[in-house]
């Protein structure tokens, strides 16, 4: 029996992106799935453009936030229409490969020991596909103050774990870093996490994406390292990875721009 997946996703001021990333949805192999869109206010014709899709698919309900609240609380106020089994991720700007859906359906339905999946991505830019970004396919709560476990937009996840999370933590701290929060948070409650070895979502990659890494998001994120150790009682050396975003945005733009050049190479 196929399992409904409520697809969440945040938009705001995409319209030039946002069909595209609506059309990899309506292109799925699965196809019991609702898309819960939430405009987080935008002040172009988004909301135009998701209405005319809600008009011609059922399966997409259109929400909206009564003011510009931030991609934590936009995901929320996503979940609170969600009726799946499942919760997956999905970015207004990026694409899912047709069977994504399937493919991770099928892996939590084989594997009940596991609350979450998600996969590796193919960035990709106006050019075409390039390189291809690996995850651990089985991450534990010792691979996190390294890195992120997982993709966020890739993600399926059980509804009845995201619900003991009690979804995203809304604070001055996890803004853009809420993903990073919530690893944290799945760990610590015992939930466990898979990462299907092959590209099924494409991901844009663009200036914009690294101009929005300021320092204060990087001390946010080095923030939830710290607390994040504590919350996992991992051994002190970890907290050691804390300087990492901070080094990580005190890189020269030289530096800044070969590393975007190698992910899309």
């Amino acid at each position: 029996m196929q399992e409904l997946v409520s697809i969440i996703m945040g938009v705001y001021n995409d319209a030039n992106l946002l069909s595209q990333a609506i059309d990899s949805l309506l292109a799925q192999t699965y196809a019991k799935w609702e898309l819960i869109a939430c405009d987080d206010c935008s002040t172009d014709n988004t909301s135009d453009i998701l209405s005319e899709y809600a008009k011609n698919d059922p399966r997409i309900i259109v929400i909206r936030n009564e003011k510009n609240c931030g991609l934590a609380a936009t995901l929320n106020h996503c979940l609170e229409y969600a009726q799946g089994e499942y919760i997956a991720r999905m970015d207004c700007d990026d694409l899912s490969v047709e069977t994504r859906l399937e493919k991770q359906v099928s892996y939590l339905q084989g594997h009940p020991e596991i609350d979450l999946v998600g996969t590796f991505m193919q960035a990709f830019d106006e050019s075409g596909k390039k390189n291809i970004i690996e995850s651990k396919q089985y991450p534990t709560k010792f691979d996190l103050p390294k890195g992120a476990p997982f993709a966020h937009a890739t993600i399926m996840i059980r509804t009845s774990a995201m619900k003991h999370l009690n979804g995203y933590c809304i604070s001055n701290y996890t803004v853009r870093t809420e993903d990073v929060d919530l690893w944290y948070r799945f760990f610590a409650a015992g939930f466990k996490g898979a990462n299907l070895p092959e590209p099924l979502y494409l991901v844009r990659i663009d200036e914009t994406a690294y101009k929005r890494r300021k320092l204060k998001y990087m001390l946010h994120a080095s923030y939830i390292i710290w607390y994040g150790c504590d919350l996992l009682h991992l051994p002190l050396y970890y907290k050691i990875y804390c300087l990492k975003p901070i080094l990580s945005w005190l890189l020269p733009h030289q530096a800044k721009t070969a590393l975007r050049k190698w992910i899309l190479h």
